[in-house]
């Protein structure tokens, strides 16, 4: 059974025992996260502002995405109405590589990029937490892409300046400029899918460039990347970015909390009750954020399931992200 609203019942219970579980970085009341009451605002500004460090919204909104050309490589397998294959894009001099699923036909069809999980470079296989959320679109008529995030399977680096939530995004982006080069893509119908961490790939994707028109998030990130930075980011992995135990300022300019308009695209937010790593006070809180602004979103709670959600929790999930995405997903340009 799922449970669809902004606060189950049951989710009372599984706060309690998240608290109790967790010896740092316990749930806090809803919109009382550390980061409201600590961050100053950021608003979408259009201005010159040259001296934004580059890893800012501001700046990432006038990053210049030229775009190349995809290269299709070698066949993966095939599933049930569609084939994978490996694949590479340019971004900022590199070469990204990942993985894409073409369904049978001529198309064109629409396109889902897959952003998945942290995981450990070294414990990385490509094509993890990407194939179960995107090759069952790819069987109903959509391109799915699954990028390996830089520094992964091939990817080259980007600017280390970068947190690594923001490379990752960075790397989307020019991805999403190189579609016009796929033959039976429709580069004016893009949707992201993120799971954990790369649902803050998605969100921030998606308050940056409008381009990506729809959003299905399972169990993301905090919009408030500095809930993110707080419990997760730390050396390298923060990039230019400062602790922000000391200079919390810098990601009120990185969280998409912060740039969500009447214009953000439309969520389904897809997570379990017993989820042990994203705090279900995070999601609220993005979904509330979301809804202030008018844009339409959607919660289903799955009773019990835990982070990474399987079986008839997935099954389910992937369904409704599916549907989700061809109800909301428009053209543009």
């Amino acid at each position: 059974m799922t449970i669809s609203g902004t606060r189950p019942g049951i989710l009372l219970i599984c706060l309690a025992t998240l608290a109790a579980c967790s010896q740092s970085n316990p749930p806090v009341a809803a919109g009382r996260s550390p980061s409201s009451a600590a961050l100053p605002t950021a608003a979408p500004s259009t201005s010159p502002a040259p001296d934004y460090p580059p890893y800012y919204i501001e700046s990432l909104r006038r990053l210049p995405h030229p775009g190349g050309t995809i290269e299709v490589g070698a066949e993966m397998g095939r599933g049930a109405g569609y084939t994978k294959f490996h694949v590479t894009w340019p971004s900022q001099g590199q070469v990204m590589t990942g993985t894409i699923s073409l369904p049978d036909g001529t198309g064109p069809f629409p396109v889902v990029i897959v952003n998945h999980g942290h995981i450990p470079v070294e414990r990385y296989w490509v094509g993890q937490d990407s194939g179960i959320f995107g090759d069952p679109m790819a069987g109903h008529g959509f391109i799915s892409i699954a990028p390996n995030y830089p520094g992964y399977a091939g990817s080259g680096s980007l600017d280390p300046v970068y947190p690594d939530l923001v490379a990752q995004t960075v790397a989307d982006l020019d991805l999403v400029s190189s579609l016009p080069t796929l033959p039976r893509a429709d580069p004016r119908r893009v949707a992201m899918i993120g799971h954990s961490n790369g649902g803050g790939v998605s969100m921030l994707a998606s308050v940056v460039d409008p381009r990506v028109t729809a959003l299905a998030l399972f169990a993301p990130v905090s919009s408030d990347m500095a809930d993110n930075a707080r419990k997760w980011w730390r050396g390298a992995s923060r990039g230019g970015a400062p602790d922000p135990a000391e200079s919390p300022e810098p990601y009120a300019h990185i969280s998409p909390r912060n740039y969500f308009t009447g214009e953000s695209a439309p969520a389904i937010f897809l997570q379990g009750t017993n989820d042990q790593d994203i705090p279900a006070d995070w999601t609220n809180a993005s979904i509330a954020a979301l809804k202030a602004q008018g844009v339409d979103t959607s919660v289903t709670w799955y009773p019990g399931a835990l982070h990474d959600m399987v079986g008839a929790n997935l099954a389910d999930a992937d369904a409704r992200a599916e549907a989700w995405i061809r109800a909301h997903l428009r053209a543009v340009g």
